[in-house]
């Protein structure tokens, strides 16, 4: 592109269009405007420019490709839909492409289906273009089972198609069949053996089905593609520690870059490998950090690991205050054990403190895992609703969520779009607001404007498993 040209065709554009005056372009010259604020990003003249052409040269292919396109992005199918049937003297290609994502957005598969047979049956030298633009957009309008027998179809006549393959390995991750992701996964990595993405997807997939080893090796392949991404590193630390190797869980958090956000997902299960081989000073600087930065966190398990580490070190006034916190936190039957811990501290007792100390945290671990189920239920059936369109049930369910468990994973983002979903701006608006910048990176893998205003803690294993099954998260 001609940037000096292109800078030319706009200040002539501006200098008739500030003065309320008409100008003439040719049609190529509407084009270039057009590819230029595409390249820049900046569309603030985008629709008028493409009107203008359009007004000077209405039956221009390239000109009318540009609406349709635009009234994609307008949401407006139909309308573009028909434009589209209009249009004559356009690449066949880009028409079915066009058409496709219509009736895709529409929910019409069966007029996909039509279409594609009519190409095959043309013998078309476009197919595989189509079935790789339209597979994803299936599985993004959540219609799973027609993206499956999409991508099913397209792998018949095209077995070797990258693309195809990675979006059935996403469909089957989906669906649940994990072990089938997984084999198409090292169909991937064997076709494109140093990609970062398809390994560090692989590690994803054997982290879900907690094969943690299986994960780290895929993991270490995907840094010897790429060394310099953190959430990789974030996510093979974390395997690492499932898997009990705590020493190289510590070595490999020693490689993440911190920041204000790596630091609060990485602080907890860093500071709990510490414990795990006994080096309670490092973790208690770790903790105490995380604390400071963090002061309204309420995960009572991080006030365990706290106290403990206060209490190994002999600081033994920040111990009996920490114990103080969990106590708030604790169902009732845990009080007598808790104040029981304490008096043991106040009077000097170690040994028996410890033994205190051990019984409190096993009841903890009990209850946690006994409430953590039922909690988690609760959370599907919500996303299941959600994706159903039944915001209103939906609603009830993350708000079960909510009040058993504030630092769930997602909770405040799932109610916001709800919410949103129902047009109920005051509502979307307090939820959304509560959402960290950490779980929107993570969930919708793209920037956003930061609206928290205050500070919430995410259990970085509840985030991590979360993280790992969004396939988005690899690069």
């Amino acid at each position: 592109m001609n940037k000096k040209r292109v800078s030319q065709l706009l200040e002539r554009y501006l200098f008739y269009h500030n003065k309320g005056k008409e100008v003439y372009f040719d049609a190529d010259e509407i084009v270039e405007l057009l590819d230029s604020f595409d390249e820049s990003d900046d569309f603030t003249y985008y629709d008028e420019v493409l009107a203008l052409g359009l007004k000077l040269h209405p039956y221009n292919a390239e000109l009318q490709i540009r609406k349709c396109q635009s009234l994609i992005l307008e949401e407006d199918y139909k309308k573009a839909l028909s434009l589209i049937n209009t249009i004559t003297n356009a690449d066949a290609e880009d028409l079915d492409v066009l058409r496709l994502e219509c009736y895709a957005m529409l929910y019409k598969y069966d007029k996909v289906v039509e279409r594609i047979e009519q190409l095959i049956n043309e013998e078309c030298d476009y197919l595989d273009f189509l079935f790789e633009q339209i597979a994803p957009i299936l599985s993004e309008r959540d219609m799973i089972k027609e993206a499956h027998d999409f991508v099913n179809r397209g792998l018949l006549l095209f077995p070797d198609n990258i693309s195809l393959k990675n979006e059935l390995c996403y469909i089957l991750e989906i669906e649940g069949d994990i072990p089938r992701a997984i084999e198409i996964c090292n169909e991937l990595v064997d076709q494109v053996p140093y990609s970062n993405e398809y390994w560090f997807t692989l590690g994803r997939l054997y982290s879900r089905s907690e094969d943690y080893e299986k994960a780290v090796e895929a993991f270490d392949f995907a840094l010897a593609c790429d060394d310099s991404d953190n959430d990789l590193k974030i996510l093979k630390a974390y395997c690492l520690y499932m898997n009990k190797s705590y020493k190289k869980a510590i070595e490999t958090y020693d490689e993440i870059i911190l920041d204000n956000n790596t630091f609060p997902q990485v602080a907890p299960l860093l500071s709990d490998c510490y414990i795990q081989i006994e080096e309670f000073e490092k973790a208690y600087k770790v903790l105490k950090k995380l604390f400071e930065d963090c002061p309204l966190m309420e995960d009572p398990k991080l006030f365990f690991n706290y106290f403990l580490c206060c209490f190994k070190t002999e600081r033994d006034e920040d111990a009996c205050w920490f114990l103080s916190k969990i106590a708030l936190s604790f169902p009732e039957e845990f009080t007598n054990q808790t104040l029981l811990t304490l008096s043991f501290i106040e009077n000097q007792e170690r040994e028996k403190a410890l033994l205190s100390i051990e019984k409190l945290l096993q009841a903890f671990d009990q209850t946690k895992r006994n409430s953590e189920g039922s909690i988690e239920n609760l959370f599907r059936t919500g996303q299941s609703l959600f994706v159903k369109g039944n915001f209103d049930q939906a609603i009830q369910y993350f708000h079960q969520v909510l009040q058993a468990n504030p630092t769930k994973p997602y909770i405040y983002l799932y109610l916001a779009m709800c919410y949103l979903a129902k047009k109920d701006m005051e509502n979307y608006t307090k939820y959304y607001q509560k959402v960290s910048p950490t779980e929107v990176l993570s969930y919708m893998q793209k920037e956003t404007t930061q609206h928290e205003q205050q500070s919430i803690y995410i259990s970085p294993g509840d985030l991590v498993k979360e993280f790992l099954k969004n396939k988005d998260n690899n690069n």
